[in-house]
């Protein structure tokens, strides 16, 4: 198994907005997700910016996610370079060997390029599947046309299995079986952000914790987003609960490596494709 990370666009945000108590100060970080080798197979975790993502904003009702990818997060983004299909083909990866896709949640900058992979199958927590198609989906930073369309893209709702604890988390799925990805609950960002845990042949193990955490920050302290974050993205009192359970866990367990998608240390903490890790 080899884990490789891609920016599919890069943003900046004032960190105290991301981080409750840190100066306001503009802190650059990517627009992440990972793409990991396992059996000859690319399972994509989240797919990042796709290429359609300029047209789809566009939409009069995703005026405010538009401003706040614009005017807030600042994001530069070429769509012509940037999504993960072209940079799979320039970094040497064949797309047509991406066979399974697993969203974290569905806001638009995770789930942006799963119509870019139309032959995937995705996994996507039932919970988030029904926040992110329901009729006021619009205003909590979804955007349907990217995942809920005709032709139907092949999405596998699941939920975790309750009494299968792992790691501390009252319920995990054991996606395929053979223990390397475990998917948990992290709610309170959206209603059904999925974890992912992948751990490999190596002893090497990730997780995934998506929006739950922004920064290392939010983590180390741990410290919630600003209360304006909280209340841009609409996220639950459950959130920070849930931060504090990462918190304890990242004590608990020192060799396990928490990578959020949004994390202003990478590239450098970790590099970027073609660089990988195993």
């Amino acid at each position: 198994m080899k884990v490789y990370f891609f920016a599919t666009a890069f943003s900046s945000i004032p960190k105290g907005l991301f981080v409750k108590g840190q100066s306001w100060k503009r802190v650059r970080f990517p627009i992440l997700n990972a793409v990991i080798e396992h059996n000859g197979d690319l399972i994509l975790l989240d797919t990042g910016m796709g290429t359609r993502i300029e047209q789809e904003l566009k939409g009069p009702k995703y005026k405010a996610s538009a401003w706040f990818n614009r005017s807030v997060m600042k994001t530069v983004f070429d769509a012509g370079r940037d999504p993960l299909i072209y940079q799979l083909q320039a970094k040497g990866l064949d797309p047509a060997a991406v066979k399974y896709g697993i969203l974290s949640h569905l806001h638009f900058d995770h789930a942006g390029g799963m119509r870019d992979f139309p032959n995937a199958k995705y996994f996507v927590n039932k919970k988030e599947w029904e926040a992110a198609t329901a009729a006021d989906s619009h205003k909590h930073a979804y955007v349907r046309e990217q995942y809920d369309v005709n032709p139907k893209l092949d999405i596998d709702l699941f939920l975790t299995v309750p009494g299968k604890s792992y790691l501390g988390f009252p319920a995990s799925l054991d996606l395929f079986g053979d223990g390397s990805f475990i998917l948990v609950d992290l709610p309170g960002h959206s209603n059904g952000l999925t974890g992912v845990f992948v751990n490999l042949p190596s002893g090497r193990r990730f997780l995934f914790p998506g929006d739950s955490v922004y920064f290392p920050e939010n983590l180390e302290g741990p410290a919630p987003k600003s209360w304006l974050m909280q209340k841009l993205v609409h996220e639950k009192p459950l959130a920070f609960e849930t931060l504090k359970t990462l918190h304890n866990l990242a004590k608990a367990e020192p060799d396990l490596e928490i990578v959020s998608f949004h994390d202003h240390s990478l590239p450098g903490k970790y590099e970027l494709a073609p660089v990988y890790y195993e």
